[in-house]
Order: C-alpha cells, then sequence, then structure tokens
C-alpha cells in the first residue's frame, strides 16, 4: 500500500512537539516547518499541550504567524494511548508521508506508530538535559525509542557520538541548526525602549529558559563578579526565576538585572546587547548563539556541547563550562577592548553566514525526508 496521492516531489511531513512556553527546539520546530513550505512541501505541527496550558500559547501564535498549520492537541501527563490515537488520526486523514518528532515525550509516545501505518519517522535530537534521575531515565527511553526511527537527527557532532555510543549509528546523521538572514531584528535604540532600559548603559543579555542545565546561576554570579557599571538582562522563564531573584539579592545586584520574564520572539532584542553570554551546563547546537552570530553582537559563551564546532576563540570569548570567573573575566574583557570585540563578531557573521544557511539546512532534511520516505514504500510493498 503506497500513501502517496500528491505529486511526488512535494513531501507531507507532520511535526509533533510537546512545546514548553519558548525555547531553541520550539525555534528550531517553527524555521524548519516555515522553510520546508516556503520551498514547496506541505509541512505542519502538531503541538501537544496540557489540559491547562494557557491560550494564547507563543509557540502556536508563532507557527501561526508563520503561516504553518498548528493542531493543538490537549492531554494528561499519562494519556498516552489517547495521544497516539488523536496523532494517527492526524496522519491517515491528511495523508502524511513522514511523522517528524521532537523531544522526549513524542519520541517515546509515538514510537512505532509511523511504521504501523507504512509512513516514515524521523526524529531530531536537540539536546541532553542531563541532570535529576528522572531526566536521564526520559533521555534513557528516548534513544531507546529512536531505534525503531527510520532516520535519526543530531544536531551537533556531540549529539551524534552519544547516540553512536547507544547503538544508533546507521540511520542517524547530524544537521547542525540554522537561521535565517531575515530583517526582524529590532535595532539598538528601538530595542532598549520596548525593554525600557537607556541608551547609555553598557549592556550584557542572556536569553534561554530558566532551567538549571542552562546555568542562569552561573550567570548571576559572573554578573557579581563583572565591573558594577554592567547592567544584565535575562529573558526567560522558568523553575529557576526565584533561585535567580534570590541569588541577585544575596549577591546584591538586583538593582542591576533585569527579568521581563517570556516575550515573544526574543530574538527581536538581540542588538539591544553589548554582548551576549550563553552560561549553559549542557547543549546541542544553540539556536540563540546562530542568531546573535546574525546580529553582530559580541559573545561569550561556555564551551559545551556544539558549541566548540560553531565558534573559535576568533568568532567568540569561549570559556571553560560550569565556572563562573572565566566568564566574569570574559565579559570584562568585551567592554575593556570594544575594537577587537566586534572584530569577533564581524567574523561570526561571515561564519554563520557561510556555514549555517537555510537553504543547506533544508536540502539535508528533504534528503533525508525523501530517502526515508522511499525506504518505508518499499518495505510497505514488500510486506515487511
Amino acid at each position: 500500500m503506497i500513501h502517496h496521492t500528491h505529486p511526488a516531489d512535494r513531501l507531507r511531513i507532520l511535526h509533533v512537539v510537546a512545546p514548553a512556553r519558548f525555547g531553541g527546539l520550539e525555534s528550531v520546530v517553527v524555521q524548519l516547518a516555515k522553510s520546508l513550505r516556503a520551498n514547496g512541501h506541505d509541512a505542519q505541527v502538531a503541538a501537544v499541550l496540557s489540559p491547562h496550558e494557557a491560550e494564547p500559547h507563543p509557540f502556536a501564535q508563532a507557527l501561526r504567524l508563520a503561516d504553518v498549520p498548528v493542531h493543538i492537541l490537549r492531554f494528561g501527563p499519562r494519556d498516552y494511548l489517547s495521544e497516539r490515537r488523536a496523532v494517527g488520526a492526524i496522519l491517515d486523514d491528511l495523508n502524511f508521508d513522514i511523522l517528524h518528532t521532537h523531544g522526549y515525550r513524542p519520541d517515546v509516545v509515538l514510537c512505532g506508530l509511523a511504521r504501523s501505518r507504512g509512513r516514515a519517522h524521523v526524529t531530531t535530537f536537540h539536546g541532553f538535559v542531563g541532570g535529576s534521575m528522572r531526566a536521564r531515565f526520559y533521555e534513557w527511553a528516548q534513544v531507546q525509542a529512536a531505534k525503531y526511527a527510520n532516520g535519526v537527527v543530531a544536531v551537533s557532532r556531540q549529539i551524534a557520538d552519544r547516540l553512536d555510543v547507544s547503538g544508533i549509528s546507521t540511520n542517524a546523521r547530524t544537521i547542525r541548526n540554522a537561521v535565517a538572514a531575515d530583517n526582524g531584528l529590532l535595532e539598538r535604540e528601538a530595542a532598549r525602549s520596548q525593554l525600557g532600559l537607556p541608551s547609555d548603559v553598557n549592556l550584557v543579555g542572556w536569553i534561554g529558559r530558566l532551567s538549571y542545565e542552562k546555568g542562569p546561576d552561573l550567570f548571576v554570579k559572573a554578573l557579581a563578579e563583572v565591573d558594577s557599571s554592567l547592567h544584565a538582562v535575562m529573558i526567560g522563564d522558568g523553575p529557576e526565576m526565584e533561585n535567580v531573584k534570590a541569588l541577585a539579592r544575596a549577591y546584591g545586584i538586583a538593582d542591576r538585572l533585569r527579568l521581563p520574564g517570556i516575550l515573544p520572539d526574543a530574538r527581536r532584542f538581540l542588538k539591544a546587547f553589548d554582548c551576549l553570554v550563553l552560561s549553559s551546563r549542557t547543549e546541542g547546537t544553540p539556536m540563540v548563539l546562530l542568531e546573535c552570530m546574525w546580529a553582530g553582537v559580541p559573545i561569550v559563551t561556555a564551551a559545551v556541547g556544539g558549541i566548540p564546532d560553531i565558534l573559535s576563540p576568533r568568532e567568540a570569548l569561549v570559556c571553560p563550562p560550569n565556572a563562573t570567573p572565566p566568564l566574569s573575566t570574559a565579559i570584562n574583557t568585551v567592554f575593556a577592548n570594544a575594537a577587537d570585540a566586534k572584530v569577533r563578531a564581524t567574523a561570526a557573521l561571515e561564519r554563520v553566514a557561510s556555514e549555517h544557511s537555510i537553504e543547506s539546512w533544508i536540502d539535508q532534511h528533504v534528503r533525508l525526508y525523501t530517502e526515508v520516505a522511499q525506504r518505508s514504500s518499499t518495505a510497505d510493498r514488500s510486506g515487511s
């Protein structure tokens, strides 16, 4: 049984994600679906939300603004059978070729669903969080589920190496994230005005989910050690918000740190910053760094995950992970040597333009989709 009723070169892909309010994974899915549609393919997204998740959800809003059809599915934390049935119904009713899952919940809950319907299944590993026993169990389950997928995408070489050690190599390939060179960035004055900040302060930026693996505590501690004239903004929210506030009070820097929470399309504000800091304990290929490279903003980052593959000391100040003194020293260096910081930012812009184009990124995904769809159709015809 072959399911294609549309032109052979037009793929139909259903992305499934259980999204946070915002984050790198969510940005990747929006950009991927949007770009696939711009290239003539039918990409849609199913967003699995909890019954109590408030509307409007930022992820769904971003998809709608990008003209990407989004299917909102609401299920409790353990209503897995209903979730499988709902996604299966979308696959059948809209005749998708490929199910593309993102994140441990869709990967595990939907394991085997596409194959049972003669469709292909692709999964993307955006990163490993680590930390608690619970998180490590989820990651183990996600890796086991990926062994049944037709194609596996790793967004960094380090993730691909870990998957290889776990026995996933035949169907895995590394496709690093990409970023569009659009003009959606606010200029410095406008960005600072919307953030409620004066134009004359030296400003350090941080964007991300306030969770342990993103190292917001490391950033606050580093801020306490830098020149006292520097101010900072941390855009985002998460379970570490109260800890961040407490640390800022304890270190006496609460008056220099703004916490505006989640701001829609946070990358718009990148040009407000004199430098961006990424203090993560673990990462894949972080979108915020690629976006910052496009914005031409100097970067201070920890050398974790796939970051050393996209940034060298020529393009950014790259620090040892999980340590605050190197971060604070690097931040002070940016402001003490503005000309050198600008040279590094220019080199970073040149690198992201040459190595992380949307066109190449989409081509790699389309080749993978085509291969797995063809293999799935062949297996379907043979009855295997």
